[in-house]
């Protein structure tokens, strides 16, 4: 998703609380979870009373930040609902704007916003005139909060995002030797592919998998990339590929969560 120039990626970086930490742990309940492991936010509006005390993993777009905590993320727009609060355990000291905003990776439990609970429970100081409106309401209480742009959005604007840690989602394709694959946005008219570089130690992939891939985009360097990860690729392999992706961007990842 494109941004507006006068973002601040550097700001949005900073609303990572806990780097890599989203692994979902979600509890049994009727929320209806999608295939891939992520919760829509209209299945835990439309569902609240069962969603309530359950670890859930939101992706979507940020429409408004409140204060220092809050954040609202969008209703989905295939799916009827309503949009969420999320308030982080931490301050987002992130600009937010109205008109093009990103997309965060939400981790964090589902609560009820009562404020005079949720504060001494989870150490909040929330002021009162800016979040009366949403008691009784849903809430996501955010332990990690990590931005997360579309495949496309790095492979367009690569300058953007370079040195940034991000939380990519998409559909693994082209897997190759030496822990080198493609990231999908997977969507039709998607643009083009991101390579992902995966470090050691490894995990086994496979070709359409969905995962959640988490790390940093960087410019596709051969020396720096081999000074600061070692990734032990022979001279074949190097010419290989320096042939293919010279000066295209490459993501390198720290993490990856294959969704179910």
């Amino acid at each position: 998703m494109p941004l507006d120039n006068k973002f601040s990626l550097k700001a949005i970086a900073c609303l990572t609380v806990v780097i890599l930490s989203a692994c979902l742990n979600t509890s049994p309940s009727s929320i209806a979870i999608e295939k891939d492991g992520l919760v829509d936010v209209a299945a835990i509006t439309q569902n609240f009373d069962s969603s309530i005390g359950n670890s859930v993993l939101v992706r979507n777009d940020v429409i408004a930040k409140i204060g220092e905590r809050g954040l609202i993320l969008d209703k989905d727009r295939i799916f009827s609902g309503e949009t969420i609060l999320v308030i982080s355990t931490s301050k987002i000291p992130s600009i937010f704007s109205s008109d093009q905003t990103p997309e965060v990776l939400v981790s964090g439990r589902v609560e009820r916003f009562i404020s005079r609970d949720l504060e001494p429970k989870y150490g909040l100081n929330l002021d009162s005139s800016l979040y009366n409106q949403y008691e009784g309401k849903p809430v996501i209480i955010a332990t990690s909060l990590i931005f997360s742009p579309d495949p496309e959005d790095l492979t367009r604007n690569p300058e953007m995002y370079y040195g940034e840690q991000l939380a990519i989602k998409g559909e693994i394709e082209d897997i190759k030797s030496y822990g080198l694959f493609e990231l999908d946005e997977e969507q039709v008219f998607g643009g083009e592919d991101l390579l992902v570089v995966q470090l050691n130690p490894r995990i086994e992939l496979e070709n359409e998998q969905t995962a959640i891939v988490y790390g940093v985009l960087r410019p596709f360097i051969f020396v720096e990339l081999e000074r600061d990860y070692d990734l032990g690729w022979d001279l074949s392999i190097q010419k290989q590929i320096e042939a293919e992706y010279s000066q295209k961007p490459v993501f390198v990842a720290e993490k990856i969560q294959i969704l179910k």
